[in-house]
């Protein structure tokens, strides 16, 4: 992973970021306050990182490794976009209920990184403790799995960041 990315994943997966931001919930059992997919693709020989991720607060960001100067793209939104809080939310709801299914870590510790193009990892953060499941990215699109939803909401936010990306770029044309 280049440092540019590196360092927006380290920021989304410590709660320990969002400590003194008003109005955090904390959601289930484990008091979950973020949630994030993050996939691994191949790019010509070469792996790149894309993670989607939101908190409990409406918050959501949709960061890629890219071959642009800096190595990042990204979206940010959230906030007056109802439908994307809406997704974003479900995420992080669904997510919360399936922490008895995942890794978990110590807060702060890093989550490792999808271990091969093809694979997802599923993760749920909170004050604790940093959660995720990694599974190939066929397994997770099947409705039978539990983890489907997680992830099915995700791919809605990403089509709901592309939908608000086109409204800019139409107000501004």
């Amino acid at each position: 992973m280049n440092k540019a990315y590196t360092n927006m994943r380290t920021f989304w997966l410590d709660a320990k970021n969002m400590e003194n931001r008003k109005g955090i919930i904390e959601i289930g059992p484990d008091k979950i306050v973020a949630a994030g997919v993050e996939m691994a693709l191949d790019d010509s020989k070469q792996i790149k990182h894309v993670l989607i991720a939101t908190n409990s607060l409406g918050d959501s960001s949709f960061y890629y490794e890219n071959n642009s100067p800096s190595g990042l793209g990204g979206l940010i939104g959230g906030h007056g976009n109802e439908p994307l809080q809406e997704a974003a939310a479900r995420m992080l709801a669904h997510v919360s209920k399936l922490t008895d299914q995942m890794t978990k870590l110590p807060t702060g510790a890093q989550v490792p990184a999808p271990s091969q193009a093809g694979y997802v990892n599923l993760i749920a953060v909170s004050k604790e403790s940093v959660f995720y499941k990694e599974m190939p990215e066929a397994e997770a699109r099947k409705q039978e799995n539990p983890f489907y939803p997680v992830f099915a909401y995700s791919q809605q936010v990403v089509g709901l960041f592309q939908a608000q990306q086109q409204q800019t770029f139409s107000a501004n044309a």
